[in-house]
């Protein structure tokens, strides 16, 4: 292998890169639609529980379904984007380097 195939293979990896964005922004729009779907879901069995159950007390199951159903989609938002936040990587394919591999050990002979 000679430097001139590892810079075509460098460029293909740009070009896919390049095209996976749009469809990584499809991924979280869909991801988000679908997150709005359970929350609503969610939030639409308590209030029919409100409605229908809540007077006789009955059908309590409901309750913790659809608390559930309600926040887990909140949670995994939240999560999500504070950990897209917090990532101090730019490309997710490169590893970050550990703080053992930056700090010099004079034990170690670095």
């Amino acid at each position: 292998m000679g430097w001139g195939n590892k810079e075509k293979r460098n460029e293909k990896i740009v070009t896919d890169s390049s095209g996976e964005g749009a469809g990584r922004s499809v991924k979280r729009y869909a991801a988000f639609f679908w997150s709005f779907l359970v929350s609503a879901a969610g939030g639409m069995m308590l209030g029919w529980w409100e409605y229908e159950f809540h007077p006789s007390n009955g059908q309590l199951w409901m309750v913790p379904c659809g608390l559930i159903l309600f926040f887990t989609p909140v949670f995994i938002c939240f999560a999500v984007l504070v950990s897209d936040a917090c990532s101090t990587s730019e490309d997710p394919r490169r590893p970050v380097k550990q703080s053992e591999d930056l700090v010099q050990d004079p034990e170690r002979g670095c």
